[in-house]
C-alpha cells in the first residue's frame, strides 16, 4: 500500500455523493460536511474512487495518464459496463489469436510497441502492486542481439548436457533437470544453433522484427501471474492491431538462469523476467479457429451432512 495523501479532492466539484467512499477497498475516504475527505493512511492506488466520481472531483496523483495515452489507436475513457460488449466477438478474438512463426520484413512502429505496453498495464495485479517492467526491442538488430546472447547460453548448456559424467553427477545429487533437457531438447537446440551459426536461420524468434520483455520489479505479491496477465493483454491487443505474436519460453528460461543476459538489455538486476514476446506483421493466414484439448472441469458443491457417507461434493465432467 501507498500513503494516502496522494489523493486530491476538489471541494468545489465534490457534491458529497459518497460513491468514492463506497468503492474504496481501503477505507481511506469518508464524507464529512457533505464533502469527500481523506481519513485513512493507506491507499491501494486502484483508482476506484477516481473512476467512480461522476463530477471528476477526485484525482489519485500517483496514477499516470500513460496507460490511456494511445497513439496508434482510438479509444475512450468511458467505462464499459459488464455486458456492454459483444461476448461472441471477444471469444472469437481469443480463439483467433495464434502463435506466429513467420513474419513479414516490415518494422513495427515505435508508437505501436508503446501502445502494447499501455494495453499490458491495464491487466490486474496482485494487491494492485503494478510492479511490471517492460523492455522493448524495437527492431530486428535488437532481436538479433538478444538471439546471440541466448545462443551463447544454450551452447554452454549443450556442452554440459552432452557430457554423461556431468549428467550422472547431477543425478547422484537428486537433480534430473539436465537429464530431462538432454532427452527432450538437446538435439533440437543443437540443430537450431547450427542453423543460426550457418546462415542466421532463426528458430527461436522466427525472424520477428521486434520483441517485448515483460518482467516484474521487487514488491509484487504474485509477480509471475502479474506479468503473464499483462502479456496476455498484449497478445490479444497485438492481434486486434494486425500483428502476430509468439511467447518465447526458451528465452525466459535462459534469462532466468543467466542473469547477465537481461542486464545486457539494460534490465535492472533486481527484476525477474517472466515473458518474452516476439512480434511483427504475420505472413500467416488461417481459414478458421481450431479446438483445444479438453481439460478436466469440476463443480464443487458442499456435501449434505449425512451420517456414514464419504461424499466429497466434487463432480467432474467427462472428457
Amino acid at each position: 500500500m501507498s500513503a494516502a495523501p496522494g489523493i486530491r479532492i476538489d471541494p468545489e466539484r465534490c457534491v458529497g455523493c459518497g460513491l468514492c467512499v463506497r468503492r474504496c477497498p481501503s477505507g481511506t475516504l469518508a464524507v464529512r460536511g457533505k464533502k469527500a475527505v481523506v481519513v485513512g493512511e493507506s491507499c491501494l492506488l486502484c483508482g476506484h474512487c477516481q473512476a467512480a466520481c461522476p463530477e471528476k472531483a477526485l484525482v489519485v496523483a500517483a496514477l499516470d495518464p500513460f496507460a490511456g495515452e494511445f497513439a496508434s489507436l482510438a479509444t475512450s475513457e468511458d467505462w464499459l459496463a459488464p455486458g456492454a460488449c459483444d461476448p461472441g466477438e471477444l471469444v472469437r478474438l481469443l480463439r483467433s489469436r495464434r502463435s506466429t512463426r513467420s513474419y513479414l520484413d516490415r518494422p513495427v512502429p515505435r508508437e505501436v510497441l508503446e501502445d502494447l505496453v499501455r494495453a499490458g498495464v491495464s491487466a490486474p495485479s496482485g494487491h494492485n502492486s503494478q510492479r511490471w517492467a517492460f523492455t522493448i526491442l524495437p527492431d530486428r538488430e535488437a532481436v538479433v542481439f538478444l538471439g546471440d546472447a541466448l545462443a551463447g547460453f544454450f551452447r554452454r548448456l549443450n556442452r554440459m548436457a552432452a557430457n554423461p559424467l556431468i549428467r550422472l553427477a547431477m543425478r547422484l545429487v537428486g537433480q534430473r533437470d539436465l537429464d530431462d533437457y538432454y532427452r527432450d531438447h538437446f538435439a533440437s537446440v543443437r540443430q537450431a544453433l547450427a542453423d543460426w551459426d550457418r546462415d542466421g536461420t532463426d528458430r527461436l524468434f522466427h525472424g520477428a522484427p521486434a520483441a517485448i520483455v515483460v518482467a516484474c520489479r521487487p514488491g509484487a505479491s504474485c509477480p509471475a501471474e502479474d506479468a503473464l496477465l499483462a502479456a496476455q493483454n498484449m497478445l490479444l491487443t497485438a492481434h486486434a492491431m494486425g500483428l502476430g505474436t509468439c511467447l518465447i519460453g526458451y528465452a525466459v528460461a535462459a534469462m532466468r538462469h543467466d542473469r547477465a543476459i537481461p542486464q545486457r538489455l539494460g534490465i535492472d538486476r533486481r527484476e525477474t523476467v517472466y515473458a518474452v514476446i516476439a512480434l511483427g506483421y504475420s505472413s500467416e493466414t488461417y481459414a478458421r479457429v481450431a479446438g483445444r484439448l479438453r481439460p478436466p472441469v469440476r463443480f464443487f458443491h458442499v456435501p449434505a451432512k449425512r451420517e456414514g457417507t464419504g461424499s466429497t461434493g466434487i463432480q467432474t465432467t467427462k472428457g
